[in-house]
């Protein structure tokens, strides 16, 4: 009966001793604001807050599983750019980095994401980012669009609309005046009426962010 609650109990401290670990691992681990394929076989990562990098690499696979060759262009405290051989218009891929912790923290960890290349007709949202002083959000597609009857809906999980006017649009942004966000609330978006330059299949793009 002894031995056995030794057992538990040495069993136990190997419990809490990973649990710790874990949650180190965690607590270090940076926040990707946004991942943008910049065109160029180039991705760009940036990170939500300042970011330490210690014998760094990218790893990069599609669907299948197939591994892409990478290059490591440039590392900055809140974002890295890195070169990606052989992608395809039209495919999805995810990446892993490894060697980067939140700055003044603990372990370094790793940190994964994914981005997709457009085809010639796919609407593919690059970026969003809110502006808390002047209440916008823009957001910024992969490549040229055009647009017809444009309209944006910003919705919380109870379905309420946060848009208050679509202020501005170009060939690669919409940018919108909307009610006041809450940091780190999860919204959904739906914006339609865009089409890629030399489309004219105008759609819906759907997706969501985090203030």
């Amino acid at each position: 009966m002894r031995k056995r609650k030794i057992l538990n109990c040495f069993c136990m401290i190997a419990l809490l001793a990973l649990a710790a670990i874990q949650v180190s691992a965690a607590s270090s681990a940076p926040k990707v604001k946004s991942t943008e394929f910049k065109g160029k076989k180039k991705v760009e990562v940036e990170f939500k807050g300042k970011v330490e990098y210690k014998n760094t690499s990218v790893a990069v696979t599609d669907s299948s599983g197939k591994s892409y060759k990478t290059v490591i262009l440039e590392k900055d405290d809140d974002d890295i750019e890195f070169k990606v051989s052989k992608l395809k218009s039209g495919k999805k891929y995810t990446y892993k980095i490894s060697g980067i912790r939140k700055k003044g923290t603990g372990d370094y960890t790793s940190v994964k994401g994914s981005f997709k290349v457009a085809g010639k007709k796919q609407i593919v949202v690059e970026k969003v980012d809110y502006d808390r002083s002047d209440k916008e959000v823009s957001f910024e597609f992969q490549g040229a669009v055009k647009w017809k009857k444009a309209k944006v809906v910003i919705t919380d999980s109870k379905g309420k609309n946060y848009v208050k006017r679509i202020k501005e649009k170009d060939r690669d942004e919409i940018e919108v005046k909307v009610k006041k966000l809450k940091a780190g609330k999860k919204y959904s978006y739906k914006i339609s009426g865009v089409a890629r330059k030399g489309s004219n299949s105008y759609k819906t793009v759907k997706g969501h962010f985090t203030p």
